[in-house]
């Protein structure tokens, strides 16, 4: 496992991805694909994806590039004050750049939707699977416990990473070659699916499964109407199965397994609530607006949350974090008016420069901006965010 895939951190495995290239003196412009008619196009503002500019750090001064540099069709461009556009014939709503950046969101499809969606099927006893849409023909329906995807690229390694972390037992469905070689979210789509599910892996020692077929929606009239792909009597038998299921109290039990799991994790969800126990406005006058307002960025709340549930993972996910040399450190708070997420922040009784490593997201925006020089980065694990 090379180092690079314990980094944290919106689009770090695109980074990493980019390193190696270089490394090995290929080039390190992505490949594209060639799209002479987007069959993905829409005109509907409910598919088009959306820039959510508090979270793009671009447009607060950071050199980034990563969302432009991932789009495998070259979608993505930047306009006055340095905005992510996206070009609506290029765009084929595949979501990968959902999958690097915080910046991009989709009103039909969230992470935290995704994410909640995936609890109820696992809550109700179930494993969940997640397809690619390429693995699905126009006439299959796919099961109910069958989360379906434009791109299996669109989720992240925290979102990998608290899925495995809860205990949920969750696998990839379908022809990998097939996701592979899909045009809509092209190479660069299966090789960040790929990354990402490796670093979720060795950050929580869990594994993603895998499934050659998307298990698809039982149809017991199209079955009994087509006796060569299914025999009559199986399909009997199935009924009969699922009458003495009943009748013995095997789904009541399994029932009443998934209430105990869900309070279970109704706690673990309470518990929770402290990694965002400071986010918000709060007084502090020593801040430019009379008030501290910290915003937690989406994956490193995913991260977060997955670390509340295996605090073990912790010393094996790698974190970039500010940090200040108290020789140097004037408390000028020039890297306060910098930070996006105000993990720097004044200490509301002395105006003193404090730093919450939880919202510290690595954009490196606060060390320029130190008229003294003080202020630096370090690479660590990420127990340092589980003891705040």
């Amino acid at each position: 496992m090379p180092d690079e895939a314990r980094l944290s951190g919106a689009g770090a495995f695109l980074d990493a991805a980019g390193a190696a290239e270089a490394h090995s003196g290929e080039a390190t412009e992505p490949r594209r694909c060639a799209l002479p008619d987007n069959p993905w196009r829409s005109d509907d503002p409910l598919d088009a994806i959306v820039v959510l500019q508090d979270y793009c750090i671009r447009m607060k001064g950071a050199a980034c590039e990563r969302c432009a540099l991932a789009c495998p069709h070259d979608a993505i461009s930047y306009g006055a004050e340095e905005r992510p556009l996206i070009d609506r014939d290029r765009c084929t709503r595949c979501g990968i750049c959902q999958g690097i950046c915080d910046a991009f969101a989709s009103p039909r499809i969230t992470m935290a939707d995704l994410h909640s969606r995936m609890r109820r099927i696992a809550i109700r006893g179930d494993e969940v699977v997640v397809a690619s849409e390429a693995c699905l023909a126009d006439a299959d329906e796919a099961a109910d416990n069958v989360v379906v995807l434009p791109s299996l690229a669109m989720l992240s390694p925290e979102f990998w990473a608290l899925l495995l972390a809860e205990g949920t037992r969750v696998s990839v469905a379908g022809d990998l070659e097939t996701v592979a070689a899909d045009p809509r979210s092209g190479s660069t789509g299966d090789e960040l699916f790929n990354y990402a599910v490796q670093c979720a892996e060795t950050w929580t020692e869990r594994s993603v499964g895998y499934l050659e077929d998307v298990p698809l929606r039982e149809n017991l009239l199209r079955d009994a109407a087509s006796p060569a792909v299914r025999g009559r009597r199986e399909l009997i038998d199935d009924l009969l199965a699922g009458a003495v299921d009943i009748a013995s109290g095997q789904r009541t039990l399994r029932r009443s397994n998934a209430v105990q799991d869900f309070r279970e994790r109704r706690e673990r969800l309470r518990a929770r609530n402290r990694i965002t126990a400071a986010e918000g406005p709060k007084v502090n006058r020593y801040m430019p607006s009379g008030r501290l307002n910290q915003v937690m960025w989406p994956k490193r709340r995913l991260l977060l949350e997955a670390i509340d549930c295996l605090p073990a993972m912790a010393e094996r996910v790698e974190v970039l974090l500010s940090r200040t040399d108290a020789d140097r450190c004037t408390n000028c708070l020039a890297c306060v008016a910098a930070c996006p997420a105000k993990a720097r922040f004044s200490d509301p009784e002395t105006g003193a420069l404090l730093l919450d490593p939880r919202y510290c997201i690595g954009c490196e925006l606060c060390a320029p901006a130190c008229p003294t020089g003080a202020v630096f980065f370090e690479s660590t694990d990420a127990t340092e965010l589980l003891a705040s």
